[in-house]
């Protein structure tokens, strides 16, 4: 996947939601209306692996996390199709909770 922005979306049991997420260099920096995203990536082929930390920003009714937790650090493995991927994942904070993400690229 080329540097660059996309656009996210992502779900667990809990809920689904949607933000970007700038690619540069193996640095991940993203975010949406109430949590910002940083971490790493990496790229071997079309296998896409990414270790991504999330935190609150901004406090909003009825907006949070989908962990249900305001900070996670979630593992991520999935597969590129030239500038999109499909990754699933894990955050250690809650195991029991399945992370789903989408994410296709919307500009430099």
């Amino acid at each position: 996947m080329r540097d660059g922005i996309y656009k996210v979306h992502f779900k667990t049991q809990r809920g689904e939601g949607a933000g970007v997420v700038i690619l540069q260099g193996g640095k991940l920096r993203g975010g949406d209306s109430g949590m910002y995203y940083i971490g790493t990536y990496q790229q071997n082929g079309d296998d896409f692996t990414a270790d991504v930390e999330t935190g609150v920003h901004t406090r909003t009714p009825g907006i949070g996390s989908v962990f249900g937790l305001d900070n996670v650090h979630i593992k991520l493995t999935g597969k590129t199709n030239g500038d999109s991927a499909q990754m699933s994942g894990k955050a250690r904070e809650a195991a029991n909770v399945s992370f789903h993400a989408a994410m296709t690229r919307i500009g430099d």
